[in-house]
Parts: structure tokens; sequence; C-alpha cells
């Protein structure tokens, strides 16, 4: 009796161990059915935080799955900043089996990958949305390249004046408050540094430690602001002496030689360009020019630092001309995403563009990683709105007056030695802005040579 139990319990178990077999072959077949989708992003350098980014990627996984049941989309998350997320890229692409079907890109890079042959033009893709047409033509245009689009926007970082009003009353100066020219700026930060001796009265971000963040938030929108608004000219040169890039690079020697600018150690820190999120809660800065981003740190999502009562304390006021004409809406640059030229499905590597292009998820995206959405009708959405209330809807209308940075292999080595530049004022204030021009000149020629630059009136 023992013996037959055993033989049937040997038997059950077999069939089942068969059904198993066989259920996990279907479940594996199926599997294997699916066209994979690959996904690169930087995993610690676009979000606010980690935690936020992990969880818009993880989301956007299981909505993609759902709503593309023949596609299983494969996250490729890459550690570490800009740098290292460019440097992995580079090595994916060279060979077609390891490029991601979909990349996550600053807009500053598209250039040279679209260039070196390694993406996609998407436009006929963008063309069948309802969306893409409702971007700003600037922001449209930012993956351009040659006349061909390779890259569509999720988010855009422009910049703004931020200044803190109680200083601003005790150094004499009304409140709210918005300077005419380049000159009031100054005049101002002299007068709060009168009053308050220890304050750091204007941030200007300089030097390497940002990489080309810190021109996105610095000295190229005072360029965009100036007499000649161009960084590089239509053929694709880089310009690199100009009267308005003199404009900005003096406006620099003027504030750091007077003793306006921040100490030396924050301005060429890696995040530098977040420091005045903290110093402005701190009481120890006056005026920034900063980025759109400054609310969304001090909201509670994300808390870098926390301040709820911030919109009383910290007023907002747009980058006049230098003509003291008008008002500028400066530089804008984004992340967005593009794809490899070696996919094999474009069409379902367009499929996730589309979702993560999707109203809540582009807000989403847009309240974690602190960028403007770049669909002007996501500008008045009360999601986007209230994040971080009211800084969310000046620095949105900022965008639509904004110039975008370069899309060009090129502009990498003009910001490298517009960096330099701009840190040899803050090393050594007596450097002009002559002398910081030079600087940048030398630099950009020398590493692109003469035929690539060009000198403007």
């Amino acid at each position: 009796m023992k013996h037959s139990k055993l033989v049937r319990l040997i038997v059950a178990a077999s069939t089942l161990s068969m059904a198993i077999v066989a259920v996990a072959g279907v479940q594996m077949a199926s599997a294997s059915s699916k066209t994979i989708v690959t996904v690169a992003y930087t995993s610690d350098n676009f979000f606010d935080t980690t935690t936020l980014g992990t969880k818009w990627w993880n989301t956007i996984q299981t909505e993609f799955n759902k709503d593309y049941p023949k596609y299983q989309l494969q996250l490729q998350p890459i550690g570490g900043g800009e740098d290292s997320l460019l440097d992995k890229l580079s090595l994916d692409y060279r060979t077609p089996s390891t490029a991601p079907d979909v990349a996550q890109f600053p807009s500053s890079e598209v250039g040279e990958y679209a260039s070196s042959g390694y993406l996609l033009p998407i436009g006929k893709y963008l063309d069948t949305t309802s969306w893409f047409s409702t971007f700003p033509k600037a922001i449209q245009n930012e993956g351009n390249v040659g006349g061909k689009i390779y890259s569509v926007s999720s988010g855009e970082t422009d910049s703004i004046l931020y200044y803190n009003e109680a200083m601003f009353k005790k150094a004499g100066i009304a409140v709210p408050w918005q300077p005419k020219t380049w000159q009031d700026i100054l005049t101002a930060a002299k007068a709060v540094k009168k009053v308050y001796p220890k304050v750091s009265a204007l941030w200007l971000e300089a030097g390497t430690g940002a990489g080309s963040d810190g021109l996105l938030q610095g000295i190229n929108n005072l360029i965009v602001a100036s007499s000649t608004p161009t960084i590089q000219t239509s053929s694709g040169k880089m310009v690199v002496s100009s009267p308005g890039i003199l404009e900005a690079l003096n406006f620099y020697h003027t504030a750091y030689s007077d003793g306006l600018g921040a100490p030396e150690s924050q301005l060429f820190s890696t995040d530098g360009v977040d420091v005045p999120t903290v110093t402005f809660h701190n009481d120890t800065l006056a005026m920034a020019l900063g980025g759109n981003f400054f609310g969304g740190n001090w909201s509670k999502t994300v808390s870098a630092p926390y301040w709820p009562n911030v919109s009383g304390v910290i007023g907002l006021a747009y980058l006049p001309n230098y003509s003291g004409v008008g008002t500028s809406g400066g530089q804008a640059g984004g992340w967005g995403y593009s794809i490899s030229s070696a996919t094999k499905d474009p069409q379902g590597a367009f499929d996730f563009i589309k979702l993560a292009e999707d109203t809540t998820n582009l807000i989403d995206t847009d309240n974690w990683a602190g960028v403007v959405p770049p669909a002007k009708v996501d500008w008045t959405v009360p999601a986007y709105v209230n994040f971080s209330n009211p800084y969310d809807t000046d620095t949105a209308n900022v965008l639509e007056k904004s110039v975008e940075v370069p899309s060009s292999a090129n502009y990498a080595v003009w910001a490298q030695g517009m960096m330099e530049a701009t840190g040899a004022i803050v090393q050594h204030p007596s450097t002009t802005g002559q002398q910081a021009m030079t600087i940048l000149k030398n630099y950009v020629t020398n590493q692109l040579g003469p035929s690539e630059v060009t000198t403007l009136k």
C-alpha cells in the first residue's frame, strides 16, 4: 500500500512538474514574443531627487507595458552626473546592438550625436501628434540639426531674477522691483551690500564647476539680452568676440571687482546652480540670476530646502535688455528624448515618447525635475501652476521669449571657453571684460580652428 501510494505521488508530482514547465514555457514564449524597447536615461542628474526619478520611471514602465502590450519596456538607468551619462551613451552608440532605442539627452548635446549619425530624424512622427505644434517655435527647433529634428523636449530650464524683498526694502529699494537696465541691477546690489556687508549681494554663476548648466543660468542670459545676442551664427560658426559678449563679461567684471558676488567656493562647486536656493533660505543672499527650478526646490515635495512661506519673502523680476528697452527671456535649454538610428522598431520607440509626453506624465516630469513644460497649454494646468505657486507661472512666461541653447557639436567647446573666461574674473577680479573675452577667443579658436569661429562687430 505504501509502495502504491508512493508511485501515485511520484506520478502526480511528475505530471505537476510537466504542467509547470508547460506553463512556464508559454509564459517565456509570450515574453519572448514581445518587442523590447530600451530607454537609457540619467538616474541621478535630471529629477530633483533619486526617489522621485525612480518613482517616475517605474510608473512609466508599468503604463507602457500595459498600454502597448506588444512591447516590453526595458529601463537602462545610468548613474552619475551628465558627463557619466554622455560617456556611457557614447560607448553604447558605437555598436548598433548596444544602442538604446530611446535616450534622454540634454538639448545642447543633440547636435554632436546627430552629426555622428547615431540618431533618427523624428519629424514625421512628431507631425502625427496633436501636442508638438503647441510648443513654442524655439522649443520645436531645439533638436533641429541641419534642418531635421532629432529630439523632442520633455522640459526646459530658463532663468529669472530673484530678490529678497525685505533686504531690498531696508536698502531703500521699492518692491515689487523691476530693473529697466543692467545698471539698475548693479545699483540695487551695491545698495544692499552697503546695508548687509556680510551678504552676497548678487549671484552670478561662473567657472567650470557646474558645467554648461552654469552658463545656461548665468552669463548666456546676459549675452542673449545684449546688443548682439548671438552665440552661434546661422552658418554654424561660434561667436568668440562681439559687443554683446563684451557687455556681458564687463557686467561680470563690475560685479566681482566691486565685491558683490558670492564666494568662490560656492560658485565653483559642482552643484553651484542649486546653492542660491539654500543661501536665500539662510538670509545670506540678496539677489540671484537663477533657474526656474528654485520655486520647486522650496516646495514640500522636493524640500531642498522646504520653505512654505517663501512667496512672501523672495520676489521675481525679469531680466532687462541691455538697451534698456523691454525684457529678455534669456537662454533656455532642456532635456528631451531621441531615437537611435539603429533601432529595429522606431514606432515602438516613438510610442514611448508619446506616453512620456502625455500631460499627466509630462507635468510630473516637469514638477519633479524643476523644468518648464515645453507645451504652452500645460503652463496653466493646476497641477503645474500650484506646485510652486507663484514661481511656476512667471518662469513659464519667460520661456516664450527665450532663445534656445545651440544644438551643435561645437557648442561644448565654446561653453568650456566661456566657463574659463568667467572663472578667471571670479578668481582674479581685476580681469577686464576684454581680457576675459580674449580667453574665450583663444581657447575656442585653438580647439575648433579659425574657420569655425567668427567675430561680430
